[in-house]
């Protein structure tokens, strides 16, 4: 075990902005980088020794589903995404990864978990979720109209008039882009991305980012 210690006392992984946390079988912490115990509030001399799910998330059991038990049973690493929350109250999305530790004898001796905070990840995609459900139920009130569009010669336009870019602009709009993502993926300046916004809203007769998703999807423009 000491010899295990002995890899983990690095300036580098003190450093690391993850948080990492290294855990006997008895669930005793043997080491922590800074991140770990600034994360719980607490000074990492202070937590060597202790038992983890005491310390850092005040319970009498081990945490339900616990990652560095299931690698101590298989000796295999583990993955799970769960809330973490913390003394001043808030609540974290973090995707907890644990990696078992080998000893001399090929026998692990001590799981290495490193926590990756994923909580703006997980909203965005809770938000795009949403967003998507609202778009179904606006397509499907949408779909009960028979408006047809027609360019000049009064046959029907399949793109109502819009230009290549445009669609790429419409295409980032229906998935979820602010004009300023949109300026970023495209490489174009905030105002440019908002007048592609704005012609849009001209040229498919509608007057907002919802509406304009709506259509783009009813009429297979992207």
């Amino acid at each position: 075990m000491d010899n295990i210690l002995k890899q983990f006392d690095s300036p580098i992984l003190k450093s690391i902005k993850d948080p990492i946390t290294l855990i006997d079988k008895d669930f005793r912490v043997l080491w922590l980088n800074r991140a770990r115990a600034t994360m719980h509030q607490l000074n990492r001399d202070d937590v060597i020794g202790r038992i983890c799910y005491q310390v850092f998330f005040r319970r009498k059991a081990p945490c339900e589903d616990c990652v560095v038990q299931a690698v101590f049973r298989s000796g295999r690493s583990r993955i799970k995404e769960a809330w973490l929350d913390f003394p001043d109250g808030s609540r974290k999305w973090g995707e907890v990864r644990a990696y078992p530790v080998y000893g001399e004898n090929r026998t692990v001796d001590a799981a290495l978990t490193i926590i990756i905070d994923i909580t703006e990840k997980k909203l965005k995609l809770e938000r795009q979720k949403r967003y998507a459900e609202y778009l179904s139920r606006s397509l499907r009130v949408l779909t009960q109209e028979k408006n047809r569009v027609l360019s000049d010669d009064g046959h029907f336009d399949a793109t109502f008039g819009l230009t290549d870019r445009e669609i790429e602009v419409l295409r980032l709009m229906t998935e979820g882009f602010t004009n300023n993502e949109i300026s970023e993926q495209l490489s174009i300046s905030p105002h440019t991305a908002k007048s592609h916004v704005i012609h849009i809203f001209n040229k498919l007769g509608v007057d907002d980012r919802t509406q304009a998703a709506v259509l783009a999807t009813r009429h297979k423009l992207i």
